[in-house]
């Protein structure tokens, strides 16, 4: 062999050698082999829409409604709205002192950069965290008390009535005053230094708004009422509550029963309906899309079987739930508590709300220092904050607050072999929905080793998504199954009389064992139809018990059954603090992994450094998980199902310098092993050939020379595209080829106009300010074919109501607040309005039965081939567009580019009903539209690129 051959050889292997990942330790094998980082500088840029702040004085408020222009309610309310729908962003680099500072406390400084972005220089963690806490109370401090008292179990205090079910089913689910000490004492100096510190900012805010009534924000004039100061366990509960909705997955198994019951009735015996269910709630498909592919690595969250084989413990599981009690679904635990008294004999009162002294006081100083070109509207606002339906409204929409806490969004990098310069990408897009204000906020931090910027919800002590100048990171949703119901024996009505076990008692491990049972007085202010008025003068007290597994959430004495929770994290949700805390101030690749292994919640974690790594992580707590359980049903509580310890941080699913050059999260299935958990619901999906991930994937993978600039293409694409169609238009292009001398002419040209369609969701014009702009024929066709498909094949689960207590998310459901069905649980897919959903890869799974590694049980096409269902759809999608784009008359080819939907839009409501931009309450205003895309609701670019 001549020395040519011989280097070119050694060169190739070498190469081959580099694109191995590897899985199990900091080194990838590609890593850091790009461009030296210090030839590498950071490169940022950010959108947080509709912009910085929540603000919303008496004095914004009357001029918003006498103009009705969002950003005239204050300053950077609106300012980044119309910046983020057009896809730029502004700056965001590390290190600037834009402005004159803001000294709260001698030492710190707060500056603010154009958009209004607080940037805070401190000599010290505690001041650090006093500078935050101080700017973001200013930015948030309604939403601030809000969460808070959502953490606390207070929320009743504030809202009235209306709020005592929930904060009954947040005591009953979080922790004493003694345990959160407790927990406090086990963090860090520096942990324990940013909590107090971030506490002590919010209350110097708090005093000087009682004082100075333009940062005052207006809602506490419509509730009659003041912020309470804020404390270290305000702070810590508030992150256990942010967790229970973001970070953490399960406890909703009934919903699974449920739907095993209606699959029974639809399919007429138990054994259909198990054969159902695994095809529409299945643990693992071996094609589905994961972020760590097969080929790579394998993780496992489950134990095997003890004794025969998954299928065999789920049929013996499913029995034994099908029989289970509906009492022992919903309880006081879980938000179904009764109405107290007297809030349901006041319920039908009805009466102007009067303000107490105090709040009047409050608000009436800046009504009248309010200018003359805006005292009428002053005037009016001042009105209006008596008006029943305003006030009820407001509550109303705090209440449905906890609603909007759901976990979303997507994280994506891409390595030095990707790039142009040799260095590391990333875009991180946390998902949290649209308001005024949007739920989360940015700010910048700086001291000592201290150097980072990003977003984090208003009230945590931490920069929870976002880069300095060294690695930059991102969060989804991990969607891994962290909360587990267990239906505990206990004892019975029956037994207590008979002397056999006492009351408070259940039976696990062979003995009876006593219950920790405490009282919590929940208090409240009167409520008459709805709206509260008076302080807090009413009070009800309820016992909350724990079992070994974790607070009993809803019980049923008579029958002796009860149903508790097993938080994986249960007292170990703020060790996260910890983990955040390593990553603001890491300045390597081994720093993050160190920070990573602290995480106790359950988030998808993607990173990039300037030392040329790239990375993915699914960190937290899992336990092992008896092997003879079933993820998506509850477990008998008699001690013969108890999990063992927690798996280890490198038994999690992680992938180092993927030999892709790329790697994607968005709520994706981690790895292959790793069950897909309780299955349907807003954070837990099963994993299919088909998800909206496969947009960004897609992408990634068409070039070599990705650049800084080109990120923003990146967002674009997957913001806009339609994800179904990467799946289905094969699908439909086989039938069109197969059928060609069948088909008529219309079908055949509705079929062309779909195959000849670019995939994207939005166009082809794109004017982000007209409500009525309109997507093209190809994107509509497509979508309502996708209805039709569907419909042809499962329009009979239309019926089949799981849950009354629940809207259905079917938007071709015209009695959705009948209750969440089977068809729209299975088709659902949240927010995300144009992504594959669960019915879709099952669809496909029937039609074309090698998009999938699983096998369907039955059959739901009546004995129809591919080709007959698709063109019995195809009739219906022809007749559904007849009647909306052609007045009822048949379609022709000629009539084809008449069917242009009109593009989806997003609202951006005020997110407190009442007060700011966006309200529909008042005359005169509602929310603010824009056109959807499949975004993040704050967008961080960030790369390591050559200045």
């Amino acid at each position: 062999m001549n020395t040519l051959k011989r280097t070119l050889l050694l060169t190739a292997l070498l190469a081959s050698l580099g694109a191995c990942s590897r899985s199990d330790g900091v080194n990838g094998g590609g890593g850091g082999g790009g461009t030296p980082a210090s030839e590498l500088a950071l490169k940022a840029e950010t959108a947080l829409p509709p912009g910085q702040s929540g603000l919303f004085n008496v004095v914004g408020q009357a001029l918003g409604l006498a103009t009705g222009n969002p950003g005239d309610y204050g300053a950077h309310v609106d300012d980044q709205r119309e910046m983020y729908w057009n896809f730029q962003s502004k700056p965001g680099v590390l290190v600037t002192k834009p402005g004159t500072a803001e000294v709260p406390k001698a030492g710190i400084e707060i500056y603010r950069d154009s958009y209004g972005v607080p940037i805070v220089y401190a000599p010290n963690v505690r001041d650090l965290w006093f500078g935050v806490g101080y700017a973001i109370a200013h930015d948030r401090l309604f939403l601030m008390d809000a969460v808070r008292r959502m953490g606390r179990g207070t929320f009743a205090e504030l809202t009235g009535c209306g709020g005592v079910a929930g904060d009954i089913a947040t005591r009953t689910t979080t922790y004493t005053e003694e345990e959160y000490l407790a927990i406090f004492n086990g963090l860090s100096q520096d942990a324990k230094d940013a909590v107090q510190g971030y506490v002590d900012g919010a209350n110097a805010l708090r005093t000087k708004a009682l004082t100075d009534p333009t940062i005052l924000p207006a809602e506490y004039a419509l509730l009659t009422s003041i912020p309470e100061p804020f404390s270290v366990t305000d702070v810590l509960a508030a992150g256990v509550y942010i967790t229970r909705f973001v970070a953490s997955e399960g406890g909703n198994e009934f919903l699974n029963i449920k739907m095993l019951q209606q699959l029974q009735a639809e399919y007429g015996s138990a054994s259909a309906a198990k054969q159902a269910f695994q095809d529409m709630v299945w643990l693992e498909d071996p094609k589905a899309i994961a972020t760590i592919p097969a080929s790579t690595a394998k993780f496992s969250n489950q134990n095997a079987p003890s004794s025969g084989t998954r299928e065999t413990v789920f049929n013996n599981m499913a029995d034994w739930a099908m029989a289970l009690p509906d009492t022992v679904w919903k309880g006081d635990g879980t938000g179904h508590a009764a109405m107290p008294s007297p809030c349901a004999e006041l319920g039908t009162v009805t009466g102007a709300v009067s303000l107490d002294r105090g709040a009047s006081e409050v608000i009436s100083k800046p009504l009248m220092q309010a200018k003359k070109a805006t005292a009428k509207a002053a005037k009016a606002l001042r009105k209006a904050a008596a008006a029943q339906k305003i006030v009820q409204d407001l509550v109303k929409a705090l209440i449905d607050l906890r609603a909007h806490l759901h976990g979303g969004s997507m994280a994506y990098a891409i390595g030095s072999s990707r790039t142009r310069d040799g260095g590391t990408l990333m875009v991180s897009g946390p998902q949290l929905g649209y308001s005024y204000p949007l739920l989360l906020v940015e700010y910048e931090i700086h001291s000592g080793d201290y150097h980072a910027r990003g977003s984090s919800v208003p009230g945590l002590p931490v920069v929870g998504i976002g880069y300095n100048n060294d690695i930059a990171w991102g969060l989804t949703t991990g969607y891994s199954k962290t909360i587990d119901s267990f239906i505990e024996t206990i004892c019975s009505t029956a037994q207590q009389t008979a002397g056999t076990c006492a009351a408070d008692q259940y039976f696990h491990k062979g003995v009876w064992k006593d219950m920790s049972c405490r009282s919590e007085t929940v208090n409240f202010r009167v409520s008459a139809s709805g709206i509260p008025a008076a302080p807090p003068l009413f009070n009800t007290t309820k016992k909350i018990c724990r079992t070994v597994h974790g607070p009993v959430v809803a019980r049923d004495d008579a029958r002796g059954l009860a149903r508790s929770l097993q938080f994986a994290m249960w007292q170990r949700e703020i060790e996260t603090i910890e983990g955040l805390r390593e990553w603001n101030k890491a300045k390597s690749f081994k720093d993050f992994v160190a920070g990573a292994s602290k995480l106790t919640w359950n988030e998808n974690v993607t990173v990039a450094t300037r030392d040329g790594h790239i990375a993915y992580y699914h960190p937290g707590l899992f336990p092992r998980r008896s092997g003879d359980t079933d993820m998506r049903l509850p477990s008998p509580g008699t001690g013969e199902y108890d999990f063992g310890s927690n798996l280890s941080f490198k038994e999690l699913p992680h992938v180092v310098d993927p030999p892709e050059g790329y790697v994607a999260n968005w709520n994706t299935k981690p790895a292959f092993g790793w069950l897909d958990g309780e299955g349907l619901g807003n954070t837990s999906r099963p994993g299919g050939a088909g998800q909206r991930v496969t947009s960004i994937l897609d992408k990634l993978a068409t070039r070599s020379d990705w650049t800084f600039d080109d990120l923003k293409e990146i967002d674009r694409h997957h913001g806009i595209h339609d994800h179904r169609a990467r799946e289905y238009l094969p699908v439909l292009k086989a039938f069109r080829s197969a059928n060609a001398a069948t088909l008529s002419d219309v079908q055949k040209a509705a079929l062309d106009t779909m195959l000849t369609w670019n995939g994207d969701a939005f166009g082809p014009d794109y004017d982000i300010s007209n409500p009525s702009v309109k997507d093209g024929p190809g994107a509509t066709i497509f979508g309502a074919y996708v209805d039709a498909i569907r419909e042809e094949l499962f329009l009979p689960l239309k019926d089949n109501v799981i849950d009354s207590g629940v809207p259905d998310p079917d938007p071709n459901n015209p009695n959705a607040e009948a209750g969440l069905t089977v068809f729209g649980r299975v088709s659902g897919v949240g927010s995300h309005v144009f992504d594959q959903s669960v019915m879709d890869n099952l669809i496909l799974r029937i039609l074309k039965p090698s998009t999938s590694g699983l096998a369907v049980r039955r059959d739901y096409t009546g004995g129809r081939s591919r080709d007959v269902i698709l063109r019995a759809a195809l009739d219906r999608t022809l007749q559904a567009l007849s009647k909306q784009y052609n007045g009822n008359v048949a379609m022709t080819v000629a009539d084809l580019p008449k069917s242009t939907r009109i593009h989806p839009r997003s609202k951006l409501c005020s997110l407190s009903g009442v007060i700011g931009p966006g309200s529909d309450t008042i005359p005169g205003t509602s929310c603010v539209t824009m056109p959807y895309e499949d975004r993040g609701s704050w967008v961080h670019h960030a790369g390591y690129e050559k200045p």
